[in-house]
């Protein structure tokens, strides 16, 4: 096979630049919520440094895959390589070979773009779903058209590329070659389309979440010690200092990572078992949420 290499440069300079830049709002950040009494503002603020650890670790993975990109062909197929991804296209299958300049109306596209980089999916005008592996925008590809699923390259020596590609499909395959793709095992986990798995296990990280929110929102208002157990009949009878109350959310989240691994680990075997054990642990949420509001309602 002939590689066909990726212009990377820009695309990892500009991505790197972006990781830096969240970790330094983030440190920025760690430092606001450390100088300042505990409350909403304090969980508004751990809240956004969450999503941007998620947000880094997708970007990480973008740059891990612009890294190791590349396009490789011969007579039988195209492979689209993309870090762990690996996309095969049969050029037996190749219907038509189109530029981005020629396609008339709005490519639609989501997925990771910033300069040098424009990795996803969408659908293009006149030809239907698409997947991006490229270093240009979307207008400036090269669109590779099969039966149902078209993909959007950009080759660095483009006119090399298309030269040779046009000689090899003059030439014909010398054998039947598979249109398939490969990706991270995790991505094909068969969890990601299951609704009822994916809505408890939603439900619960919300409700711990939002718990803590409530209690930061309220913990400005609170007494410095606030009841943590009451007698038979409802009266508080052990008081200890307000932040005690934060060990509600705790459990609330000690229950969810341990149903949720239990529930994993069966999934495979009984799914029904693991929704009992992800059901269990939304339970336990209604349980600690009843808890806090009953400690805040005897104040």
């Amino acid at each position: 096979m002939t590689e066909w290499e990726t212009d990377a440069r820009r695309g990892l300079v500009v991505g790197t630049s972006l990781i830096v830049t969240i970790i330094l709002v983030d440190v920025g950040l760690i430092w606001l919520a450390a100088t300042r009494p505990l409350s909403i503002e304090t969980f508004v603020i751990g809240l956004a440094v969450l999503v941007s650890l998620g947000l880094m670790g997708l970007v990480g993975y973008w740059l891990y895959g612009l890294a190791r990109s590349g396009y490789f062909l011969d007579r039988n197929a195209l492979v689209i390589r993309w870090g762990p991804t690996e996309q095969t296209v049969p050029t037996g299958r190749i219907e038509r070979v189109l530029k981005g300049a020629e396609i008339e109306g709005r490519i639609r596209f989501r997925g990771g773009m910033w300069p040098g980089h424009c990795v996803g999916y969408g659908e293009v005008p006149g030809v239907g779903p698409a997947l991006f592996y490229a270093t240009v925008p979307p207008r400036h590809q090269i669109y590779i058209v099969t039966p149902g699923l078209t993909y959007g390259i950009s080759p660095a020596n483009r006119e090399g590329f298309l030269e040779s590609l046009r000689t090899r499909l003059e030439m014909g395959p010398t054998q039947i070659v598979e249109q398939s793709s490969r990706r991270l095992t995790f991505l094909n986990w068969p969890i990601w389309g299951d609704r009822v798995g994916l809505l408890l296990l939603t439900a619960g990280v919300l409700a711990v979440l939002a718990l803590i929110g409530y209690l930061c929102f309220q913990f400005p208002m609170l007494p410095r010690l606030v009841p943590l157990h009451f007698d038979a009949v409802g009266k508080p009878d052990r008081l200890g200092p307000r932040s005690q109350i934060f060990v509600l959310p705790l459990i609330g989240l000690l229950a969810l990572l341990f149903n949720g691994v239990l529930g994993w680990l069966a999934y495979r075997h009984e799914r029904m078992a693991s929704y009992l054990l992800w059901g269990g642990a939304v339970l336990v949420q209604v349980l600690v949420w009843t808890a806090a509001i009953g400690i805040l309602g005897h104040l």
